[in-house]
């Protein structure tokens, strides 16, 4: 079907050229047949040896050159020979035709060659319009990139290998910044830019990833969302109503002759049901609990009378300091002073922990976590202590 458009193409085009010699120019038919079919064809000729002067490795600049001269002359003579400009358009329109045709067909044979040979990177994924170039250019066209440069990354991919590329350039900028900030408050500015030359930022960034301390940063954001610290007197009030709603349940009535016919060890006393705590109520008691008590302003009477008192010689030792996290720290003195079956809960444990610790406000929240988790494996732990003794004193009693 190709070839068969170039001679449909090339003859029109050569009628054309023919007519239009004989009627301007006034050439006998028989010499401007050759004559315009040397003109017709000498744009494809000039091209095609271009083309083999490129495969060669040369850019062949002035044959190309030549080549869309000769093409540009043949439509303008088609378009100025004929008085008719309509028939004269339509042989013009031909010969352009043509030669644009041969020229896109010779170009994608070109590229099929390099990319054979790998001198000419892959076909990209077709990325949307809307939905890629128009909303997300740059990061569209970092995907395209990357599709180029890895043949394995498809459609999405690549968008999301641009996107993971994008947030770590972000997080290397910011530790760069921090980095260079702390060791200029050090040392000299230049040093400063050396060192973060030399550091490895990816390699900061997984381990400050590895060692960030997700447990104690949202226990610190909890204590902040918590609902009985955003309400204004740290009181949560009940949509009007409320009250109504939720009664509080009947004691239950015992009858008298079944209550005698127990026997007194299995004797029920009625109790009145106890009052329902809300769960925003227990949450601001137990951190009322772990945090230490709020001190009011002494007179300064009082104050006086504490200095003279610290001025004396104390018998307290001073706050437990340890090395390691937080975490460690806390497990630490949990194992070592704290006994088997200790019925203490979690709010005692904490205030035991941060009096000897010496923590802050923040630091208590914090450490009250690692007190439940510690609470937690202990109370595992001897769950499974307690079921084995129990299986072992089973097993000889069936044999």
């Amino acid at each position: 079907m190709r070839q068969l458009f170039y001679v449909v193409v090339l003859l029109v085009a050569l009628a054309g050229q023919v007519t239009g010699a004989v009627q301007a120019l006034g050439i006998p038919l028989i010499w401007a047949i050759p004559a315009v079919a040397a003109l017709e064809l000498g744009g494809i000729v000039v091209l095609a040896n271009a083309d083999v002067r490129r495969r060669l490795g040369e850019r062949a600049t002035a044959s190309r050159f030549l080549s869309a001269l000769i093409a540009a002359f043949a439509v303008a003579f088609n378009w100025m020979a004929h008085d008719d400009k309509l028939l004269a358009g339509f042989f013009a329109g031909m010969s352009a035709l043509g030669y644009l045709v041969w020229l896109m067909h010779t170009e994608n044979q070109r590229r099929d060659r390099l990319r054979a040979k790998g001198d000419l990177p892959p076909t990209t994924p077709a990325y949307e319009v809307v939905g890629h170039w128009i909303r997300h250019p740059w990061m569209t066209l970092r995907a395209k990139n990357l599709a180029k440069a890895d043949t394995k990354l498809g459609l999405y991919t690549s968008l999301a290998a641009a996107r993971a590329e994008k947030r770590k350039e972000q997080r290397t900028a910011a530790i760069a910044k921090v980095l260079h900030r702390k060791i200029r408050s050090a040392v000299d500015p230049t040093t400063a830019d050396i060192a973060v030359a030399v550091y490895d930022l990816d390699e900061i960034a997984l381990r400050l990833a590895n060692g960030a301390d997700y447990d104690g940063l949202t226990a610190l954001i909890a204590a902040d969302l918590a609902p009985a610290r955003l309400a204004a007197n740290g009181v949560v009030e009940q949509p009007p109503g409320r009250e109504r709603e939720i009664a509080p349940p009947e004691p239950e009535i015992i009858d008298t002759e079944e209550q005698l016919a127990l026997p007194e060890a299995a004797t029920v006393i009625p109790v009145s049901a106890p009052p329902s705590v809300s769960p925003l109520g227990e949450l601001r008691t137990e951190i009322e609990g772990i945090l230490p008590p709020q001190r009011k302003p002494r007179s300064r009477s009082a104050v006086a009378e504490i200095t003279e008192i610290a001025e004396e010689p104390t018998l307290n030792p001073p706050p437990i300091v340890r090395d390691g996290s937080l975490r460690s720290q806390v497990h630490q003195l949990l194992h070592e002073h704290i006994p088997p079956g200790d019925q203490r809960d979690v709010v005692q444990l904490t205030t035991f922990v941060g009096d000897l610790l010496d923590l802050d406000d923040v630091e208590r929240l914090t450490a009250s976590n690692y007190v439940r988790t510690w609470k937690r494996e202990v109370d595992a732990g001897r769950r499974a202590a307690v079921n084995g003794r129990h299986l072992e004193d089973v097993i000889p009693a069936k044999r």
